[in-house]
């Protein structure tokens, strides 16, 4: 079985989101040398003063790209339908005044820091740092924070990136394809689909 694990490269596993997957993330961007990706639902954390100056000092380094769900979308309600009443940011000003408002703050003090809002549903969330991605399982029923953590390398330089690599990235790809377009292409931009810069 572990044969399994490290050829899909499977570097670590964390129950939920706690004191050491937090500190996993931050010592990753500390270390970032070539990007820095994150896509989710509201990535409250990154609101945090010490991520705040993290992000700021770090996109003088390399570049950094967030994707935060619109907190007034259909998707956002939707999803809170979804999460137990202890959710803590159902309410989109609260959102705003504490996640949003401070983090398209720091975008502005910092280098090549962007912040992007999308508007559809997601199952989980995804945090790219140069060779490692974190993925966060969205659950039913319960919040962002209580599902596990998949931390993935990109795989061998000799065989390449593994399969589920690719499907991470290739997930990241799409969204700031869509971030980089005027408009969204077809079929999405018919669906309503946007990925707009804050």
């Amino acid at each position: 079985m572990l044969g399994h694990l490290e050829s899909a490269g499977l570097h670590d596993l964390f129950p939920i989101t706690n004191a050491d997957s937090k500190a996993d993330l931050i010592q990753r961007i500390r270390e970032a040398r070539l990007r820095i990706t994150m896509f989710g639902l509201t990535r409250n954390f990154y609101g945090s003063e010490e991520l705040l100056n993290l992000f700021v000092s770090k996109s003088h380094e390399v570049p950094i790209r967030v994707f935060i769900m619109d907190p007034f979308c259909a998707s956002r309600k939707d999803r809170y339908r979804l999460e137990p009443a202890e959710a803590a940011m159902e309410d989109p000003a609260r959102y705003m005044r504490e996640v949003l408002t401070p983090l398209t703050e720091a975008a502005r003090r910092g280098g090549d820091f962007k912040i992007y809002l999308f508007n559809f549903p997601c199952s989980f969330a995804m945090e790219m740092i140069d060779d490692t991605m974190r993925v966060m399982i969205y659950g039913h029923g319960k919040r962002g924070t209580d599902g596990p953590i998949l931390v993935f390398g990109k795989g061998d330089t000799a065989t390449g990136p593994t399969p589920y690599w690719q499907y991470f990235e290739s997930q990241l790809a799409w969204i700031q394809r869509l971030a980089d377009a005027e408009e969204a292409p077809e079929p999405w931009r018919s669906k309503g689909i946007r990925v707009t810069q804050c």
